[in-house]
């Protein structure tokens, strides 16, 4: 697959996902359903890889997914799904995927006192401008479920941080970790919407279970992330992850054409800050001992989206 095709359909499927979700929580599903069919059958498709890969994955990597699935797992996937019955799909793209190499960056530094370079400075100071003014939106419109859903996405953002800082010493390929964590969060996911939920899944007309069962599980959980795979093998992490700079204003064009979602002209000039951030943190240019662990941080929160979409 080349490179660039392949980070372009991770890019679509990632600017796509939040329009789809936002569709579905605001339509014929609950979120908890969409919750369940992001990771029972996200379990169910990575369940064979993980049976064939069983003997290559240490005991140690089993058990660090367990508190890891709360980072990219049921936590992440649940605050976005959650939080999208409440913002826009525009919002979630830009304080998802959007700002998370900021969230990268901070955390670097604050848990890991990894210093980060001027360029990613400006990067993260131009998604914290965006951030503010995305959020202050809400806040003058005195809507408080937009801020609420707001905050979730900034947690799960910051959630899908914490995951790629610890996946670098996890000792597991990128493709195993995200098997592991998606097959956990299955086991959680499915018996607590068999014990809690209050009508079942098929109540839902057919094609439309087919289609957010597309999404969730199959687009999102699995294409998704094995195209940005091949992107970083083709293209490296740097440019992979600049073209995740496109995901907020992608996703906010989608949302106009089947949501009807109008951004104002602040969320517009937010949505563009954001972006701007994520392609000057991305472009950084690969320095001996210089951010060079934030960088490929960076590039590797693709691989982890499950994104995700992130």
């Amino acid at each position: 697959m080349n490179g660039y095709f392949a980070a372009a359909l991770a890019v679509l499927i990632w600017a796509a996902y939040p329009v789809a979700t936002r569709a579905g929580v605001t339509g014929s599903f609950t979120a908890q359903e969409l919750v369940t069919l992001r990771f029972g059958i996200g379990a169910l498709l990575f369940l064979p890889y993980l049976l064939v890969h069983f003997r290559a994955i240490t005991r140690e990597a089993w058990l660090r997914g367990v508190p890891l699935t709360l980072f990219q797992g049921a936590g992440m996937g649940a605050l976005v799904i959650f939080g999208l019955q409440f913002a826009p799909a525009n919002h979630q793209a830009a304080l998802g995927p959007g700002v998370c190499s900021t969230w990268v960056a901070l955390l670097a530094f604050l848990v890991f006192a990894r210093r980060p370079s001027p360029r990613i400075m400006i990067g993260a100071t131009l998604c914290a401008i965006g951030v503010f003014a995305l959020t202050s939106w809400g806040a003058g419109k005195h809507n408080q479920a937009v801020l609420g859903g707001d905050a979730m996405f900034l947690a799960a953002s910051a959630l899908g941080a914490l995951y790629v800082l610890q996946l670098r010493s996890w000792g597991v390929s990128a493709m195993q970790a995200a098997a592991i964590v998606t097959v956990y969060s299955g086991v959680i996911v499915v018996p607590w919407h068999l014990w809690s939920a209050s009508e079942p899944l098929w109540r839902v007309a057919p094609v439309e279970l087919l289609w957010q069962t597309l999404w969730q599980g199959v687009l999102i959980g699995c294409v998704a992330l094995i195209a940005f795979n091949q992107a970083i093998t083709r293209l490296g992490p740097e440019r992979s992850s600049a073209m995740i700079a496109l995901v907020p204003v992608l996703s906010a064009v989608l949302g106009f054409i089947f949501l009807r979602e109008v951004p104002s002209t602040g969320e517009v000039a937010a949505i563009l800050a954001i972006s701007a951030g994520v392609s000057v943190s991305a472009s950084l240019p690969r320095q001996p001992g210089l951010d060079q662990s934030c960088d490929e941080a960076s590039g590797l929160r693709g691989v982890a989206a499950r994104i995700a979409r992130f």
